[in-house]
């Protein structure tokens, strides 16, 4: 034994061991418990949310519709009262005023107008008449004026001087008197005329009137008409909205009855993916909860010395001759 070397010293070494009745079931729970723990993990394949139906998909091409298509009878009804903005327009600027005009005099180139072309010949007769009337009483003045011896004389052409005159003015009055009448005539004309022309033109604008007042109120139908078309649209969009409301409500509870079954169905995996980890926890709850009293075996080692080996088999065998020759 070399120099500085101490010798060994005996020591003992205690196991506790599993009794034998509850060992098979402790070594299955550690490899199950591996087995468990080293397990892929396993995603669910199947379908998790559910898809919108037919009725949804219908619901929202008739939404995108209504929302794209603006209100029916819009874009004719705003074409018909573009018309009539513009008939209306025509209507106000062939509105004639009132043509009579109140100034209009009898002078002038109208005296002309309404007297009579024949006027002055009948008034030239008339004349003519008094000329052989004038011609006719010469005679009788002429035999007057020889039986009162004055023939010839101063006093028969005094006479015939009165006569003349008388003849002049009788002309004079004639020509005066007819002119006088054909005016008055031309006048009457005039007035008759002016009152028939008024009446004319009064029935002629109440006529124009009538026209007018007919035809605003032609406008005014058709714009109570495009009225009632763009309130019938709207009366229709909202007849496609309420329909497509319809239709999503049935569809989401088409679609929520689909949703409660596709999470059965994933809490169904779920439970069964934790199924076995529950079923080792439990028996590993139960095994905890057996009374197990563990055995213990206590193993004493001394240490190998060859000298001491050698000594002991030395007495060993001193002591067995010893009892064989005693």
């Amino acid at each position: 034994m070399g120099k500085g070397s101490s010798a060994p010293t005996s020591s003992n070494v205690t196991q506790t061991n599993l009794p034998e009745y509850v060992r098979p079931q402790f070594e299955r729970l550690l490899s199950r418990a591996e087995s468990q723990s080293i397990t892929p993990y396993q995603p669910f394949q199947g379908q998790r949310i559910a898809q919108p139906g037919t009725d949804i998909n219908m619901a929202y091409d008739m939404t995108r519709n209504v929302a794209t298509s603006g209100v029916p009878g819009l874009p004719q009804a705003t074409g018909a009262v573009a018309g009539n903005i513009g008939q209306g327009q025509q209507i106000a600027q062939g509105a004639d005023p009132y043509q009579f005009d109140p100034t209009q005099t009898f002078t002038g180139e109208n005296v002309g107008q309404y007297m009579s072309p024949y006027m002055q010949q009948v008034l030239d007769v008339q004349k003519d008449q008094a000329r052989r009337q004038f011609a006719e009483q010469g005679a009788g003045r002429a035999a007057e004026a020889v039986q009162a011896g004055a023939f010839g004389g101063s006093r028969q052409g005094v006479q015939e001087a009165i006569a003349e005159r008388e003849l002049l003015n009788r002309m004079a009055d004639i020509q005066a008197t007819g002119q006088q009448r054909a005016f008055e005539s031309a006048q009457d004309a005039f007035g008759a005329d002016r009152s028939a022309m008024f009446a004319r033109e009064q029935a002629q604008a109440g006529e124009d009137q009538a026209a007018r007042t007919q035809q605003l109120q032609a406008l005014g139908f058709v714009g109570d008409q495009a009225q009632q078309l763009v309130g019938m649209g709207e009366t229709a969009r909202a007849a496609d909205i309420q329909g497509s409301q319809l239709l999503e409500t049935v569809g989401r509870a088409e679609m929520g009855q689909e949703q409660q079954g596709l999470d059965i169905a994933y809490q169904d995996y779920l439970r069964q993916q934790a199924y076995p980890e529950q079923q080792l926890q439990q028996f590993s709850s139960i095994l905890r909860g057996v009374p197990v009293q563990p055995g213990a075996i206590t193993t004493g080692y001394a240490p190998y010395n060859p000298l001491q080996q050698a000594l002991g088999a030395g007495l060993t065998g001193l002591s067995l001759y010893r009892g064989l020759s005693g």
